[in-house]
């Protein structure tokens, strides 16, 4: 009886053994899967080459672009597009009838405005003259007065000519109508200009790069018309952040390389760098970008006008950077984070950034090369968590 006693409570040991075993994987295996999956990577020590890379369109380097002063209409076009085109030479006509007929108003107004001034100049002289002469005549009349010849009456009434002279004269207000002279001989001048407009030249040697319009079309001031450049010399148009700019300075140097020459990357260098930031529509929406000009240091013969490049300035180089990548940095109050994986335990750790290149980023306090971060669902995370990796 006592021995089949024993052999029961075996039995019964063995399986409250079984099932608090197979709780326990039970509730690990629960556990388990409730856990967050997570991606990490190693720290490493790397060579690292900070960089900004960017695009850029080639433009000529002097180029310039023409634009209607008056309303007037395309007469002729003696050029066409991708044409050579010489110092001086005629590119444009436009309809010169409206400015024949300002020019001979503003003729004919000068002329009548320079008669006016002459007769007034003509009348003064002859009033003053006149004058005089009344003024000469006084005093002759006051002598025969004093002899009794004459009463003074009679002296009354030249003193009385002479004031009347005196009024004419101020009247004829001479530097008034020079001014007037002065405002027509402009008017002509600026009509004279806009005639010499309607003939239009170019002012160098190049290329006509673009033509907007077409004989006969109307156009209304400020119409854009036409571009010259030299197309033998050419310039990169490109754009950085605010934040980029400042590690950036007039004659760093640049590689310029095109998609669809991949063999081929051209020496250039900042020449110019704008002054103030503008909005520039991005993928992402508008951003505030400033605007570089980089000129080649060699020739480009391969590369036309209106070409899209690739910009890419080396800033600076490290042999041995600890390195992680920028997805695996959470930024909390102006303060950097990373999260280490250490056998399942999330340890939230603040480090001191370094250089960065195209993603990634050095680390240069907070990390040992070896260790693991997480670089995965980063705004779920917490210290001291745990988590599983994937």
């Amino acid at each position: 009886m006592n021995l089949s006693i024993k052999k029961l409570n075996k039995k019964l040991i063995a399986i409250l053994i079984c099932l608090f075993v197979g709780a326990a994987f039970f509730s690990f295996y629960l556990i388990n899967r409730q856990l967050l999956v997570v991606q990490t990577t190693l720290v490493e020590k790397r060579e690292l080459m900070s960089e900004i890379k960017t695009s850029g369109v080639l433009q000529c380097a002097q180029q310039q672009d023409f634009y209607a002063r008056t309303s007037s209409a395309v007469k002729e076009i003696r050029k066409t597009e991708g044409a050579k085109v010489t110092l001086g030479e005629v590119i444009l006509l436009l309809d010169n009838n409206n400015a024949l007929r300002e020019l001979g108003k503003a003729e004919n107004a000068l002329v009548i405005l320079q008669n006016d001034y002459l007769q007034a100049v003509s009348d003064k002289v002859y009033l003053m003259n006149k004058r005089d002469e009344a003024r000469k005549n006084q005093e002759w009349a006051e002598e025969l007065f004093q002899a009794g010849e004459i009463s003074w009456p009679e002296i009354e009434d030249i003193k009385n000519e002479i004031l009347e002279l005196e009024n004419q004269i101020k009247a004829i207000n001479l530097n008034t109508l020079e001014s007037q002279v002065n405002k027509g001989r402009l008017a002509v001048q600026a009509a004279r200009e806009d005639l010499a407009e309607t003939v239009i030249t170019s002012p160098f040697p190049g290329t006509l790069l673009q033509m907007a319009v077409k004989r006969g079309e109307p156009v209304a001031q400020g119409k854009f018309l036409f571009s010259i450049g030299k197309t033998d010399i050419l310039e990169v148009v490109a754009f950085v952040s605010e934040h980029q700019v400042f590690k950036l300075k007039k004659g760093d140097l640049v590689e310029i390389y095109s998609d669809a020459l991949t063999e081929k990357v051209y020496r250039g260098e900042i020449k110019q760098i704008a002054p103030r930031a503008e909005m520039v529509e991005t993928a992402d929406g508008p951003e505030s970008k400033v605007k570089l000009k980089i000129a080649f240091r060699e020739k480009a013969v391969e590369f036309k006008p209106g070409f899209t490049v690739n910009i890419r300035i080396p800033l600076e180089e490290k042999t041995e950077a600890l390195l992680i990548p920028q997805m695996a940095i959470k930024e909390e109050d102006e303060r950097c984070f990373v999260f280490v994986y250490e056998q399942g335990t999330v340890r939230k750790r603040e480090v001191q950034l370094g250089l960065a290149a195209e993603g990634e980023q050095e680390v240069i306090v907070g990390l040992q090369a070896g260790e693991t971060v997480i670089i995965s669902h980063l705004e779920k995370l917490q210290d001291q968590m745990k988590v599983k990796v994937n």
